[in-house]
């Protein structure tokens, strides 16, 4: 099996070395299933040199494609899009069950 040739520089999510937090690079990856790959990493750091393999997945929908696979749909949750507004959660605010305090009326002492 020969790799096609790409003319343009794929783009690969960075990630830093688990050991020494140094940038690490992507050196290769093959599709395990329609939904995930697996990527091996390599150390920048020459002193370091470790050698580790990610996975990268698709795990949820955000917005629905506008061209549907059924079989992709099947494997996937639908996420919620747009469904309300992020402050839009009728919660109570921390002090509103209390009287204000210009309408309490101070007790004599």
């Amino acid at each position: 099996m020969t790799k096609t040739k790409r003319n343009y520089t794929p783009r690969v999510p960075a990630t830093v070395c688990p050991h020494c937090l140094t940038r690490s690079i992507a050196y290769d990856s093959h599709k395990l299933d329609v939904l995930t790959r697996e990527l091996r990493y390599v150390c920048q750091d020459p002193d370091c040199g470790c050698t580790f393999v990610a996975q990268l997945a698709i795990y949820r929908t955000v917005r629905p494609s506008m061209k549907p696979n059924p079989i992709i749909s099947a494997m996937l949750p639908e996420g919620e899009w747009r469904s309300k507004p992020a402050n839009d959660d009728q919660r109570v605010p921390a002090n509103d069950d209390q009287p204000d305090a210009a309408e309490v009326v101070p007790s004599p002492n």
